[in-house]
């Protein structure tokens, strides 16, 4: 049972228990220490510096306020010695029972611990608002679901709207647009409300909208997790978004003021920041707990390989981290591809990485005809891959970039090619049509 696969589990999930439990961050930093798998047989003495605290005794008051989280939950806790073996004991059988929830490592390891830790913690704070923040394909839409996946374990009530699934007619004006929502919401909680009880042409969209969420709220016992992903596509109809953007400020900010709307907990995930005429001081966009997620790091690489029943050399991690740029989806791609085919090894795919018939083809080819269709953003691309340095750029022309996940931002509000992969591909094929 205790092999490398249980221990990397195990350590996700300690950290959700953490989180379940309310523990504070240094007290989950002893949680965490105290009932790792390689400090089971250790005493404290030995091992309360790994958790960062001031001193032993510190490690030990901590631990007692932590098993006082526990003993409503495991009444064989007691005021004696022994604690420790109790609790892990709990803990164990807890685990055994929840085993598929943690059996995702391989689908988790592109989204840093930290990041998710830092949200699930955010997220069952009252009135809770986080935006998360990445280009196309870094993984917002995947740590989307593992908050969504968390609220459920904690009996939350989560909702799920990916606005680029939205047919586009519903985007004709602000009180359809707002109805649609109001009826998914009863759709998705299973509830039974008519909305024209609630909808007053004298009151207006948004104010009905209001109070139709305001009844869901005091209808249901649990907090309402509302995950909202792409909303950059309401940026494309600014009648629509400058209202809706500011109904999820007030009702983030009403939550200061009333308890039931406390119950409201939301998750806005975009890809941009060139909002045009949007204020955004009436808008979610500048409050609440922000996430920007960030390419994967060299350790991430080798641990994902690892999952993936592969053993990368240094040389071999340098040029994955070189070509791919730590690009999840990229990395990812060429890894599964590895694990999969015992006929190709990683150089022959690096070298048809660029070619038409190679694995990203698709993914090159679909950003190739986007770039195509816009003169201007293509120029300044392909400046951009000739600059032997970082370049500064139009700011909405850069965040376009950006949003596609080509460029990454550089020091003094320059830009830089997200990875070699980009240059070799793309350099021949726009310089050809120049």
């Amino acid at each position: 049972m205790f092999d490398r696969q249980f221990e990397k589990q195990w350590n996700i999930f300690l950290e959700s228990k953490a989180i379940s439990l309310g523990l504070t961050t240094s007290q989950t930093r002893v949680f965490t220490t105290r009932f790792a798998r390689d400090n089971w047989q250790n005493k404290i003495e030995d091992i309360w510096q790994l958790s960062d605290v001031n001193s032993c005794e510190a490690f030990v008051k901590h631990s007692t306020n932590i098993y006082k989280n526990i003993k409503p939950f495991c009444p064989k806790i007691s005021k004696g010695a022994g604690n420790f073996y109790i609790v892990r004991d709990w803990l164990i059988a807890d685990f055994q029972s929840q085993a598929n929830d943690y059996i995702q490592y391989k689908q988790d390891y592109l989204i840093r611990p930290a990041v998710n830790r830092e949200c699930c913690q955010a997220i069952t704070q009252p009135g809770a608002l986080i935006r998360i923040k990445a280009p196309s394909k870094m993984g917002k839409s995947r740590l989307l679901n593992n908050i969504l996946e968390f609220s459920d374990r904690q009996e939350y009530r989560p909702v799920h709207i990916n606005l680029l699934q939205i047919e586009r007619s519903k985007f004709s004006g602000l009180d359809l647009f707002l109805r649609w929502f109001c009826i998914y919401l009863n759709d998705a909680l299973d509830l039974n409300l008519n909305l024209d009880d609630y909808w007053s042409l004298d009151r207006g969209s948004m104010l009905s909208c209001t109070r139709y969420l305001e009844t869901i709220l005091e209808q249901i016992e649990q907090p309402l997790v509302l995950g909202l992903d792409e909303v950059d596509r309401l940026l494309n109809y600014p009648d629509i978004s400058q209202d809706f953007f500011y109904l999820l400020r007030s009702w983030h900010e009403e939550a200061n003021n009333d308890e039931l709307w406390e119950k409201l907990r939301l998750i806005v995930v975009y890809s941009t920041e060139d909002f045009g005429s949007l204020d955004i001081n009436q808008s979610p966009f500048n409050v609440g707990v922000p996430i920007e997620l960030q390419p994967i790091e060299r350790s991430q690489l080798i641990e994902l390989a690892d999952s993936y029943g592969l053993s990368l050399s240094e040389e071999e991690s340098d040029r994955l981290m070189t070509m791919l740029g730590g690009q999840p989806y990229l990395v990812d791609l060429i890894l599964s591809t590895l694990s999969s085919s015992s006929q190709l090894n990683l150089d022959e795919l690096l070298q048809q990485a660029t070619a038409d018939t190679g694995i990203y083809s698709s993914y090159l080819r679909h950003h190739l005809i986007n770039l195509k269709s816009n003169i201007e953003l293509t120029e300044i691309f392909i400046e951009i891959l000739n600059s032997p340095k970082p370049l500064q750029v139009d700011t909405l022309l850069g965040y376009q970039l950006y949003r596609m996940g080509l460029i990454k931002w550089s020091r003094d509000n320059c830009v830089v090619p997200s990875c070699e992969l980009f240059k070799l591909y793309f350099l021949p094929r726009l310089d050809a049509n120049r």
